[in-house]
């Protein structure tokens, strides 16, 4: 999970990185005039100017906040560079016709938005990653990939904690915590804890767990031997279908 976190934060890191830069604003703030129309005015050193939007983004690598400053007066061939257009100049040049009235609406793309939050969005992205509960299913999955290995190494340990947290939603793993206890995988050999663990897990309609207590008390290695109780399990398991639990149902009964 970890990998995966550091992944997806390198992935969104770089192309910011790369946005930031365009924008001269990998660190500290980044003004941006985005053009709206040519006007006829000229600047206090004969400049040809045009009508933009200005705004101002702070990076940290990524975009922290993006600020609407609103209109100014752009200074063409110049990136950048532009004269501050206060209320009154913006009446002035209105009046006087250099201005159209009413000003044309001009709205931040959403894009932008989405580059001038970006680290407090990946911020989220990864917290939810990270946090977020997991389903039993895939946790139970996730503990049978290092049981029975395959894409990575067997570890019973790893594979008891994963199963451990499945169980606590009352997931299937019940059964696997139980057989880890039964044959000392990832923990001590402990038939005592097994035998309950088995239990719950009948408690939940695991065929498994009931053929597994049925052998228990039948073979009497374990557990002491007790063909009542092996006949009430294996019982259990016919009544779900398992064809080897009604032939030892079966067995039991036969006179011997």
């Amino acid at each position: 999970m970890k990998k995966f976190v550091l992944i997806v934060f390198l992935m969104a890191l770089v192309p910011n990185i790369a946005m930031a830069k365009r924008l001269r604003g990998l660190l500290g703030k980044s003004e941006r005039i985005e053009k709206i129309m040519d006007v006829d005015i000229k600047g206090s050193n004969g400049e040809d100017l045009y009508l933009g939007y200005k705004t101002t983004s702070q990076f940290f690598f990524m975009g922290v906040y993006i600020k609407n400053d609103g209109y100014v007066l752009g200074i063409r061939g110049k990136f950048g560079s532009y004269y501050p257009l206060d209320n009154q100049q913006l009446l002035s040049f209105q009046e006087n016709g250099s201005l159209p009235n009413p000003m044309p609406s001009y709205e931040i793309p959403f894009t932008d938005w989405l580059w001038g939050f970006s680290l407090w969005i990946l911020m989220v992205i990864l917290a939810v990653i990270w946090f977020f509960p997991k389903s039993e299913k895939s946790l139970f999955e996730r503990g049978c990939t290092y049981y029975f290995g395959g894409n990575v190494k067997v570890d019973y340990s790893k594979a008891f904690a994963y199963f451990q947290k499945s169980a606590k939603k009352k997931y299937a793993a019940i059964f696997n915590l139980g057989i880890m206890h039964l044959k000392g995988q990832g923990v001590p050999k402990d038939i005592q804890q097994a035998v309950p663990l088995f239990e719950q897990a009948s408690d939940i309609g695991n065929t498994n767990a009931n053929v597994t207590l049925g052998n228990l008390y039948y073979e009497g290695v374990e557990i002491p031997k007790d063909l009542g109780k092996a006949k009430v399990w294996f019982n259990k398991a016919c009544g779900q279908g398992h064809d080897g639990a009604c032939k030892m149902v079966a067995h039991i009964q036969e006179p011997h």
